[in-house]
Protein backbone atom coordinates (compact mmCIF):
# COMPACT_ATOMS: atom_id res chain seq x y z
CA UNK A 1 0.00 0.00 0.00
CA UNK A 2 1.50 3.28 -0.88
CA UNK A 3 2.44 5.78 2.06
CA UNK A 4 0.44 8.33 1.91
CA UNK A 5 1.87 12.12 1.86
CA UNK A 6 2.14 13.79 5.56
CA UNK A 7 1.03 16.69 6.54
CA UNK A 8 3.98 19.05 5.15
CA UNK A 9 4.32 21.49 2.94
CA UNK A 10 7.00 23.33 0.56
CA UNK A 11 6.55 26.40 -1.98
CA UNK A 12 8.35 26.71 -4.89
CA UNK A 13 9.58 29.95 -7.02
CA UNK A 14 9.28 29.09 -10.36
CA UNK A 15 10.81 32.34 -11.07
CA UNK A 16 14.35 31.67 -9.09
CA UNK A 17 15.05 28.40 -10.58
CA UNK A 18 19.07 28.60 -10.40
CA UNK A 19 20.17 25.73 -13.01
CA UNK A 20 18.07 23.01 -12.23
CA UNK A 21 17.60 23.88 -8.63
CA UNK A 22 13.83 24.25 -7.96
CA UNK A 23 13.83 27.79 -5.38
CA UNK A 24 11.88 27.81 -1.96
CA UNK A 25 10.24 30.31 0.33
CA UNK A 26 12.35 30.68 3.00
CA UNK A 27 11.93 30.06 6.47
CA UNK A 28 9.31 33.34 7.79
CA UNK A 29 9.60 34.45 4.33
CA UNK A 30 13.29 36.13 3.82
CA UNK A 31 13.95 34.94 0.42
CA UNK A 32 14.29 32.00 -1.71
CA UNK A 33 16.85 29.69 -1.63
CA UNK A 34 17.86 25.98 -3.43
CA UNK A 35 18.94 25.03 -0.05
CA UNK A 36 16.01 22.39 0.93
CA UNK A 37 16.68 22.50 4.47
CA UNK A 38 16.32 26.04 4.61
CA UNK A 39 12.68 25.62 2.80
CA UNK A 40 9.54 27.37 4.77
CA UNK A 41 7.38 24.30 6.25
CA UNK A 42 3.27 24.43 5.56
CA UNK A 43 0.19 22.58 6.75
CA UNK A 44 -1.89 21.47 3.47
CA UNK A 45 -4.33 24.23 4.83
CA UNK A 46 -1.82 27.11 4.90
CA UNK A 47 -0.62 25.97 1.51
CA UNK A 48 -4.04 25.96 -0.12
CA UNK A 49 -4.48 29.27 1.39
CA UNK A 50 -1.65 30.97 0.04
CA UNK A 51 -2.08 29.41 -3.43
CA UNK A 52 -5.60 30.62 -3.68
CA UNK A 53 -4.31 34.26 -3.06
CA UNK A 54 -0.91 34.04 -4.50
CA UNK A 55 0.96 34.09 -8.01
CA UNK A 56 1.12 31.73 -10.62
CA UNK A 57 4.79 31.59 -10.27
CA UNK A 58 4.55 30.50 -6.61
CA UNK A 59 3.67 26.68 -6.33
CA UNK A 60 3.05 24.45 -3.27
CA UNK A 61 4.04 21.20 -3.41
CA UNK A 62 4.35 17.96 -0.85
CA UNK A 63 7.56 18.58 1.30
CA UNK A 64 8.40 14.63 1.01
CA UNK A 65 7.63 14.21 -2.49
CA UNK A 66 10.47 16.86 -2.80
CA UNK A 67 12.42 15.79 0.42
CA UNK A 68 12.61 12.09 -1.25
CA UNK A 69 13.94 12.92 -4.30
CA UNK A 70 16.70 15.53 -3.05
CA UNK A 71 20.07 15.37 -3.96
CA UNK A 72 23.23 17.52 -2.62
CA UNK A 73 25.25 20.00 -3.96
CA UNK A 74 27.97 22.29 -3.56
CA UNK A 75 27.88 25.16 -4.89
CA UNK A 76 30.96 27.07 -6.28
CA UNK A 77 30.48 30.53 -4.50
CA UNK A 78 30.95 28.48 -0.71
CA UNK A 79 34.37 26.83 -1.78
CA UNK A 80 37.52 27.42 -2.89
CA UNK A 81 38.28 27.92 -6.66
CA UNK A 82 41.87 26.78 -6.51
CA UNK A 83 43.38 23.70 -5.24
CA UNK A 84 43.55 22.93 -1.54
CA UNK A 85 46.06 20.72 -0.11
CA UNK A 86 46.12 19.78 3.68
CA UNK A 87 49.45 18.18 5.25
CA UNK A 88 48.19 14.33 6.06
CA UNK A 89 44.60 14.27 4.35
CA UNK A 90 43.90 11.48 2.40
CA UNK A 91 40.80 12.02 1.31
CA UNK A 92 40.41 14.79 -1.67
CA UNK A 93 37.53 15.41 -4.45
CA UNK A 94 37.95 17.15 -7.30
CA UNK A 95 35.39 19.23 -9.74
CA UNK A 96 35.71 20.93 -12.99
CA UNK A 97 37.04 24.29 -13.10
CA UNK A 98 34.29 26.89 -15.05
CA UNK A 99 31.74 24.49 -15.12
CA UNK A 100 28.72 25.08 -13.37
CA UNK A 101 24.76 23.70 -13.35
CA UNK A 102 23.89 27.54 -12.01
CA UNK A 103 26.11 28.13 -9.30
CA UNK A 104 27.07 24.17 -8.52
CA UNK A 105 30.15 22.38 -9.89
CA UNK A 106 30.86 19.07 -11.19
CA UNK A 107 32.34 16.37 -9.31
CA UNK A 108 34.98 13.48 -10.72
CA UNK A 109 33.08 10.06 -10.48
CA UNK A 110 33.69 6.42 -11.31
CA UNK A 111 31.63 7.83 -14.64
CA UNK A 112 30.99 10.93 -16.25
CA UNK A 113 31.69 14.61 -13.98
CA UNK A 114 28.36 14.46 -12.18
CA UNK A 115 27.04 17.63 -9.45
CA UNK A 116 25.69 14.89 -6.79
CA UNK A 117 27.93 15.42 -4.16
CA UNK A 118 27.12 11.91 -2.69
CA UNK A 119 28.46 10.38 -6.35
CA UNK A 120 31.61 12.09 -6.32
CA UNK A 121 34.86 10.11 -6.50
CA UNK A 122 37.27 10.07 -3.50
CA UNK A 123 41.00 9.97 -3.90
CA UNK A 124 43.64 9.48 -1.72
CA UNK A 125 46.04 12.35 -3.14
CA UNK A 126 45.28 14.81 -5.94
CA UNK A 127 46.58 15.14 -9.31
CA UNK A 128 47.16 18.81 -9.42
CA UNK A 129 49.09 18.63 -12.43
CA UNK A 130 45.28 18.58 -14.20
CA UNK A 131 45.06 22.04 -14.55
CA UNK A 132 41.20 22.03 -15.83
CA UNK A 133 40.36 20.65 -11.82
CA UNK A 134 40.44 21.92 -8.34
CA UNK A 135 41.02 19.55 -5.60
CA UNK A 136 39.95 19.99 -2.27
CA UNK A 137 39.94 17.47 0.95
CA UNK A 138 36.79 15.98 1.10
CA UNK A 139 36.16 16.99 4.30
CA UNK A 140 35.94 20.76 3.31
CA UNK A 141 34.11 19.89 0.60
CA UNK A 142 31.24 17.94 2.26
CA UNK A 143 31.07 20.77 5.15
CA UNK A 144 29.36 23.02 1.93
CA UNK A 145 26.80 20.67 0.45
CA UNK A 146 22.90 21.21 0.81
CA UNK A 147 19.83 19.16 -0.62
CA UNK A 148 18.49 20.32 -3.74
CA UNK A 149 15.79 19.52 -5.96
CA UNK A 150 15.90 19.14 -9.86
CA UNK A 151 12.80 20.91 -11.24
CA UNK A 152 12.67 18.73 -14.09
CA UNK A 153 11.23 16.32 -11.74
CA UNK A 154 8.12 17.81 -10.36
CA UNK A 155 5.40 15.80 -10.72
CA UNK A 156 1.87 17.78 -10.27
CA UNK A 157 -0.04 14.96 -10.57
CA UNK A 158 1.35 12.87 -8.03
CA UNK A 159 3.10 15.87 -5.61
CA UNK A 160 0.68 18.39 -6.09
CA UNK A 161 -2.69 17.21 -6.71
CA UNK A 162 -2.02 13.84 -5.18
CA UNK A 163 -0.84 15.26 -1.87
CA UNK A 164 -3.83 16.96 -1.41
CA UNK A 165 -3.70 20.24 -3.48
CA UNK A 166 -6.54 21.62 -5.49
CA UNK A 167 -5.92 24.16 -8.56
CA UNK A 168 -7.45 27.44 -7.45
CA UNK A 169 -9.97 28.39 -9.91
CA UNK A 170 -8.37 31.59 -10.92
CA UNK A 171 -5.61 29.59 -11.84
CA UNK A 172 -7.72 26.74 -13.86
CA UNK A 173 -8.96 29.86 -16.01
CA UNK A 174 -5.92 31.47 -17.09
CA UNK A 175 -3.99 28.50 -17.71
CA UNK A 176 -7.73 27.94 -20.35
CA UNK A 177 -6.65 31.63 -21.56
CA UNK A 178 -2.82 30.51 -22.55
CA UNK A 179 -2.47 28.36 -25.95
CA UNK A 180 -1.28 25.35 -26.13
CA UNK A 181 2.07 24.97 -27.29
CA UNK A 182 2.95 21.47 -26.64
CA UNK A 183 6.04 22.08 -25.59
CA UNK A 184 8.10 21.08 -22.07
CA UNK A 185 10.75 23.38 -20.22
CA UNK A 186 14.15 22.72 -19.75
CA UNK A 187 16.47 24.72 -17.42
CA UNK A 188 19.81 24.81 -19.53
CA UNK A 189 22.56 22.84 -16.78
CA UNK A 190 25.49 24.60 -18.16
CA UNK A 191 23.84 28.40 -17.23
CA UNK A 192 20.43 27.98 -15.93
CA UNK A 193 18.92 29.37 -18.83
CA UNK A 194 14.78 28.61 -19.40
CA UNK A 195 14.44 26.62 -22.57
CA UNK A 196 11.07 25.55 -24.16
CA UNK A 197 11.27 22.26 -26.40
CA UNK A 198 9.33 19.34 -27.66
CA UNK A 199 11.47 17.23 -26.56
CA UNK A 200 10.53 15.93 -23.19
CA UNK A 201 13.33 13.44 -22.71
CA UNK A 202 16.21 15.10 -23.62
CA UNK A 203 17.72 18.58 -23.62
CA UNK A 204 18.34 20.13 -27.24
CA UNK A 205 20.56 22.75 -26.48
CA UNK A 206 20.73 26.38 -24.92
CA UNK A 207 18.94 28.84 -27.01
CA UNK A 208 21.22 32.01 -25.25
CA UNK A 209 23.75 32.55 -27.89
CA UNK A 210 26.75 33.57 -25.06
CA UNK A 211 25.91 29.84 -23.53
CA UNK A 212 29.31 27.84 -24.78
CA UNK A 213 28.06 24.61 -23.06
CA UNK A 214 24.94 23.99 -24.24
CA UNK A 215 24.07 26.28 -27.22
CA UNK A 216 22.37 24.92 -29.72
CA UNK A 217 23.74 24.11 -33.39
CA UNK A 218 21.17 25.95 -35.17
Amino acid sequence: MKKPFSDRFYRMCLRETVGSNASFHRHNGSGYSTNVSEAHVYTLAEAQHDWERGREIDQPVSADAIDALTVFHVDHQYIPGENVIEAGCTEYVAFLKGEWNGNDVYWLSDLLPTDDFSKARVFSEPATRERNLVWLPHALAESKKRPTFNINLLNPRQMIQGAGLRVPDWLKKQRRRKPATGKVRWNCPHCGRISWQHNPYDFEGCNNITCEGWRRPW
